[in-house]
């Protein structure tokens, strides 16, 4: 059998750009040597959001008598945390083998290789044989896995990545975070609402590299009071063994810190995964930071295509789907590009990060003229009533139009809320378009609109300052 297209990598990116290739009519193969749903569904996304709403639900235990209500003796089970979290994955995982099998898709588990421009050599699985395929168009999905860091002490047992993290069977008692990104500070939260020490260690001058600083700043005080330490400019030195744990030398630029912690969590960045792929058979062309690809993923050879992480641009899992579906579309021969403007991104922390387009330097760096709003939570009466008022929505536009250029929200719900932004952005719409569409009262949404209104006119529900 030829197939009309061979998809590399069963994550996000894969299985999308498989199940799109068929519903077009494509005889389709996915090879997966994991797991289907990738690093996301299985080590990733759903897993860490699984423990992170578990971990809000016990902080607004704590919280309880603030509403009224009275609760004695509560605690957690870790074990049945870890449980649900597996559980949850399982249904998900299971629900998109379902999919894939209702698309009569072939899956085949093992680790390919390129053996050509039209041929896959596939070890099973369990390295029983290898089996060749013939295909007309190959889509690699193969993803991406934790970078590690190459200081003295990196192999110690006690330094993990997120994918040991996430199978832990006890909460340890303190944890250093190496890398203040997404991935570091959405673990810190999570192990301290679980009652970790927390203390993060990032190079850049401030955490959450890429995000708005006036978020960054907001959320910079909000870990501090929550009672996480961060520590930037920063350079963790050496890991060395010690009593009940390890002791972590960081070089501050100003002389040398040590932190004592049970554990300590690499979190600085991902990298693609190119070993073995047999790029250089099919004369596909790559660097070690991924496969460059055009507007339509295609690569070097016309009938190859790269999607996801493995192209190292925006690593996250909504890009890589939707880039499967323009790599899938492309395949059957329909004309797709992927359009990178309003690419939302999320932190999901206690209170949650939302941004898509420019920040305000950004913007700045550019040559914008803009125009800037800010509205808090704090006076949203949805925000009041759920006792989740920490935040604000920023927009940025651009002075002359009234475009929005950016938004970028700290506060409840953010992930649902930046949606409005992305919408904009993607169709180039002003502030005040977004100013003028009535919003339902009381919801949080409303926040959205009173900082839209600040673009071009006075904010309602916001005190002037004389």
């Amino acid at each position: 059998m030829i197939y009309d297209v061979a998809v590399i990598g069963g994550g996000p990116g894969g299985y999308v750009a498989a199940i799109r290739a068929a519903q077009l009519g494509g005889v389709v193969l996915l090879v997966e040597k994991d797991s289907i749903g990738g690093v996301c569904l299985n080590r990733g996304c759903i897993p860490t959001k699984t423990l992170l709403k578990t971990a809000e639900k016990w902080e607004e235990l704590k919280r309880i008598s603030e509403f009224g209500l009275k609760a004695e003796g509560i605690s957690f089970d870790l074990g049945s945390v870890i449980v649900r979290k597996n559980s949850v994955v399982t249904q998900l995982r299971s629900g998109i083998e379902q999919l894939i099998k209702s698309n009569k898709i072939d899956v085949v588990r093992g680790t390919a290789t390129l053996n050509g421009t039209n041929k896959l050599e596939v070890t099973m699985h369990d390295s029983s044989k290898k089996v060749n395929f013939e295909t007309r168009n190959i889509i690699i999905a193969t993803g991406s896995v934790p970078s590690s860091i190459s200081v003295p002490g990196h192999d110690l047992p006690a330094v993990i990545t997120s994918d040991e993290l996430l199978e832990l069977t006890e909460i340890p008692k303190s944890i250093l975070v190496i890398g203040g990104g997404v991935v570091g500070i959405e673990f810190s939260v999570i192990m301290r609402a679980f009652g970790s020490e927390v203390a993060v260690v990032e190079m850049q001058p401030h955490i959450l590299p890429n995000i708005d600083l006036d978020i960054v700043k907001r959320m910079g005080i909000i870990l501090r009071k929550s009672g996480i330490k961060t520590l930037t400019d920063a350079k963790v030195t050496t890991v060395e063994t010690t009593k009940g744990g390890v002791v972590v030398k960081v070089d501050t630029g100003k002389g040398t810190q040590e932190f004592h912690a049970e554990k300590v969590l690499v979190a600085t960045g991902r990298r693609p995964v190119l070993a073995e792929l047999g790029l250089d058979t099919a004369a596909v062309m790559y660097t070690h930071t991924g496969i460059p690809v055009n507007e339509r993923m295609e690569t070097s050879v016309a009938n190859v295509y790269a999607i996801g992480d493995v192209t190292g641009q925006s690593m996250l899992a909504h890009v890589a789907s939707a880039a499967g579906l323009v790599a899938a579309e492309n395949v059957m021969g329909l004309s797709s590009v992927m359009d990178y403007r309003a690419i939302p991104a999320c932190v999901f922390t206690t209170p949650e990060i939302a941004t898509v387009g420019l920040t305000e330097q950004e913007a700045v760096h550019r040559n914008y003229h803009i125009k800037v709003s800010k509205f808090n939570f704090a006076a949203n009466g949805k925000a009041v009533s759920m006792g989740e008022t920490a935040g604000m929505v920023k927009i940025v536009a651009d002075a002359d139009s009234g475009k929005v250029l950016g938004m970028h929200i700290l506060g409840p719900h953010a992930s649902d809320l930046i949606m409005e932004g992305a919408l904009a952005i993607r169709n180039d719409l002003r502030a005040k378009d977004i100013a003028h569409t009535i919003h339902p009262h009381p919801t949080l949404s409303e926040t959205v609109m009173e900082s839209a209104h600040g673009i071009d006119g006075d904010i309602v529900h916001q005190i002037k300052r004389l």
